[in-house]
């Protein structure tokens, strides 16, 4: 009896780990489409691998899949159209209080749908969200409306220095906002060279 495919599976299964670790640390749920597909594809080749292919066809087959997701990932990170077409990008489902119903059909998301994501992040109302995205992954991004937004602790402390001293308090510098992008169709500014 030829027990050769012991240590082929072995190997296989070695090399399917160390590739995935190169992959990336991220959840099913956190994956875009192109990294689904490409987990699938190196399950399905190392189950069917020892049995029908051979082990160095099967390790290369597997080297060319892992190296393939990894430009592509690397591309998106350079090129904005490249992660628009292979990742994807947040699209915009409530802009001030208000459901954006033709982006909800693009995205074939009934408002119940959109109601259930809002109550799992305990929000209530439509018109407490100013911005509200569903993510590459699937998850919801928010951002409270003026109103509904919590009190930060640096607010806290000027209006605690305004009260003690009666001096106007320290207008905050405005921060890029993460929604910017989404709403706006780009960055407010540059991003820095090193981040691209």
């Amino acid at each position: 009896m030829n027990i050769n495919f012991i240590w082929e599976a072995l190997v296989i299964l070695f090399v399917g780990f160390c590739l995935l670790r190169i992959t990336g640390k991220k959840t099913v749920g956190e994956m875009t489409g192109l990294e689904i597909i490409t987990l699938l594809a190196v399950a399905s080749i190392i189950s069917h691998a020892v049995t029908e292919v051979g082990l160095w066809k099967t390790v290369i087959t597997l080297c060319v899949f892992v190296s393939l997701l990894i430009t592509v990932q690397f591309l998106a990170i350079k090129f904005d159209w490249v992660e628009k077409m292979f990742m994807g990008k947040a699209t915009l489902v409530i802009q001030d209080g208000k459901i954006e119903m033709a982006n909800l059909r693009k995205l074939r998301l009934s408002v119940d749908q959109l109601e259930a994501k809002l109550r799992e992040k305990g929000i209530s109302s439509f018109r407490d969200i100013k911005t509200a995205t569903i993510e590459m992954s699937g998850q919801l991004g928010y951002e409270w409306a003026k109103h509904a937004k919590p009190v930060t602790h640096g607010e806290m402390e000027r209006l605690f220095e305004f009260l003690h001293s009666n001096l106007p308090p320290k207008q905050q510098k405005q921060n890029e906002n993460l929604f910017h992008e989404v709403t706006h169709g780009g960055h407010r500014n540059p991003i820095p060279p090193e981040l691209d």
